[in-house]
Order: C-alpha cells, then structure tokens, then sequence
C-alpha cells in the first residue's frame, strides 16, 4: 500500500523584501525551506500586483498554514494575529505579546559599538536614536552601559518622532546645532544605517568632518546604504539570515506540534556578531599617525601570524614608545590587539566559507587548531564548532575562495 503523500505547508510570508533586514529574513526562510521543505509561500508583491490588499482577505484566499509577518501600520494585522494560526511576528515599534517575536539582541549591539569607537580611540560617546521604536532605546541604553564600564559618559539625541523622522524636517536644524556642541572628536553610534546616513549629512551641514570630527557607527552594515554615503559607513553586523533560518524552524515546530503554541512564547533572537569597519570611524592617523600605521599593517595582515616585532618595523618608535601611545589610543597593548582582530577574523570564516576549524587554522598560521580552539573560547565563550552551530546558517556559507571583492574589516 502506498503510503499518502505527506502535505505541504504553506506559509504567508508579510515581508515585502524591500529593506535589506527583510531580504535578509526571506533568505534565512528559504534556506529552511529548502534543507526540510518543501513549503509553499504566498506574498503580496505590491509592486507588481499594483496594490497592497488588507491581510485579512489575503489570508482568507490563500488558506495558509502559518503566518510570518513584519509589522507595517499599526494595528494591520490585528485581523489575523488572533492566535488561530501559528504565527512568527517581526516588531518594529513594540514586541508584540503572546506569540514568537523576531527580535535583535539590541543592548549587544550598542555595546559593540561602543567597543569599536573607544579601541578606534575615540573617548567622547554620543548616541542617535528614535524613541518610538523599542529596539532604538534597548541599543542606545546597551552602547551607554558599556561606555560608562569603559569611564565616560554618553551623550543622547532621541528624536520625539517616528518613521517621519527618518528624513529633512523640522528637526533637522536641532540635530545639527546638538552635533556642533559635541565635544571633538567623537564617536557617534546611530540606531540604524540610514539614520547614520542622516545624521553624516547633518554633520556636513554643521561644517563637521567624518570621521576628523564625528566617527560615525551604525546598525545592520546594509552595504547599500554604508558604501553610498560619502564617507563609507562602519556598522554593527547582525546575523539577520540566521534568524530568518530560526524562525522557520521555530515555525516548523509550531506546526508539527500545535499544542506548544499555547506554551510561553519564545522569541527569536538575531545576535551581532562584529562590526565592518569602514572610513567613517577610521580616523585614527589624524590623532596618532604612527598608531595609525600599526592599525593599517594589523590590518592588512590580519590572516597571517603577526608578531608585536613585525609591528614595531613598520613604525617609527621604539618598542616601548608604541606600546604606551598604542595603548592610550585604542585601550589595549598591541598583542591583545593583533589577537583579537585575528580572532575575529577567524570567526568571519566559520561563518562565511565551509573550511573546518583546522583548515582556517592552517590557513592563518596558527600552531594548531587546538590552541586556536583555547583563545577562540575564551574570547568568544564558545568553541569554534559551537560558535559556528549557533551563527551560521546551514548551506549557506560559500566555497573556499568565494567572494573574492573586497570585504569591510570586521573588528
């Protein structure tokens, strides 16, 4: 006897992919979909379709058997988000109580940039955000606490608006005359990309100079909208697609066993895991050129076993001279700084190409994987194998060699 074909879920996808965080989502669902589908999704491509229909009428033509939805307007989905479907939410202004929210680990984000500003050197802090949105307050508290566990304090710009901020109004001349009285030079984290790009144009209206001036760090490192400012924008890197992969499987679960949706809620979390350092908060060689130089050769050399020795050639200062100027510009000695960007880096491989541990290892001059595995926890708190089980996404990290342009620093 045949046994009956098993039944395809269909899902209602209200992502519309136009911002890269959402591209960013759809691909980590697709990549579940392929590895246990198939599923079979709906959207509404309103610029194809020449209209955006109310959910609720879509929802009761297309029949799905689950629900992934990004918020939009307020109130939208309240015709559909009624609990009779499992259903993903993706908040943008508040969480949404009672079901599974896609949410950002936003106080780690905030303090990574803080991290990168104080080691780029900079030790005046300030941070733009919006208010009406929960994940601008949860970064700007996250960059605070860990700029005052680095001993200074953060300046705060919150706009009182909303998305009718995210443009030139009337508060525009407020954020520029609030950037002029910024102690100098300072590093500024902004809540998203396009904020940063907002306020880069702020600074050259007020006569400031990125990154002499104002460094500037951003979120999400949508290369779109880093590479298209003047001066190229460094941002908090989020394993967005990752989270799209969680939440599908998280979705699967739902699915599979109907009784969990009436358990507590648990949300899907997307973790930062780096920034990509860019020419808006490299601006070092205007402070301390020959730390600058130490920077740039760590740099550039980031995948071979750089010794303190190889550092001191390429400056000119003594051994110790560059050990105490290096330390007041970026906050560590210079071999905890060559260890931890090549650490780093090594962390970029687990989650971009398909090398083993030991591959990476062999690649990037480490004595063994071993010893590698022991800095790597320690920096981390996670194995190799397990930071790499936890960030990446299954069949999608490239081919050794792959991706040959030019990547941003991750630091």
């Amino acid at each position: 006897m045949t046994p009956p074909r098993k039944a395809i879920p269909s899902v209602a996808l209200f992502l519309q992919g136009v911002r890269h965080y959402e591209r960013e989502l759809l691909g980590g669902i697709a990549d579940y979909a392929n590895l246990h589908g198939p599923w079979r999704f709906f959207r509404n491509v309103t610029y194809l379709s020449g209209e955006e229909m109310d959910p609720a009428e879509l929802v009761r033509r297309w029949r799905p058997d689950a629900i992934i939805a990004r918020e939009s307007l307020p109130h939208r989905y309240d015709g559909i988000l009624d609990g009779r479907l499992p259903t993903i939410y993706s908040p943008t202004t508040e969480r949404r109580e009672g079901m599974p929210n896609i949410v950002v680990d936003d106080a780690a984000a905030g303090a990574m940039a803080a991290d990168h500003l104080h080691e780029a050197g900079y030790r005046h802090f300030a941070y733009c955000g919006v208010d009406a949105f929960f994940w601008s307050r949860l970064r700007g508290a996250g960059f605070a606490e860990r700029v005052a566990g680095h001993g200074h304090r953060a300046r705060v710009f919150a706009s009182e608006g909303g998305r009718e901020f995210f443009g030139w109004d009337r508060r525009h001349r407020v954020l520029l005359d609030w950037l002029a009285e910024l102690p100098k030079p300072c590093g500024v984290f902004c809540c998203t990309d396009d904020f940063t790009l907002l306020v880069q144009e702020a600074c050259e209206g007020a006569g400031l100079r990125v990154p002499d001036d104002v460094a500037l760090v951003g979120v999400g490192n949508d290369e779109s909208i880093c590479e298209l400012a003047r001066v190229s924008q460094s941002s908090v890197r989020l394993n967005i697609r990752r989270g799209g992969y969680d939440a599908a499987r998280h979705l699967a679960g739902l699915l599979a066993a109907p009784r969990a949706r009436r358990a507590k809620a648990a949300d899907i979390v997307i973790e930062p895991v780096g920034v990509a350092a860019r020419a808006s908060t490299d601006a070092a060689e205007t402070r301390d050129p020959e730390v600058a130089k130490a920077i740039s050769f760590i740099r550039d050399h980031v995948n071979s076993p750089v010794e303190v020795d190889d550092v001191v050639r390429e400056v000119n200062l003594s051994r110790r001279l560059l050990y105490n100027r290096f330390r007041t510009a970026t906050g560590k000695n210079v071999f905890a700084y060559i260890r931890d960007r090549r650490l780093e880096h090594f962390a970029r491989q687990l989650l971009e190409t398909n090398l083993t541990v030991s591959e990476i290892a062999y690649a990037m001059g480490y004595a063994s994987d071993t010893n590698v595995a022991r800095l790597f926890r320690k920096h981390f708190g996670l194995t190799p194998v397990a930071y790499r089980r936890k960030h990446a996404v299954a069949g999608s990290v490239s081919k050794p060699g792959a991706g040959a342009g030019r990547m941003p620093r991750t630091c």
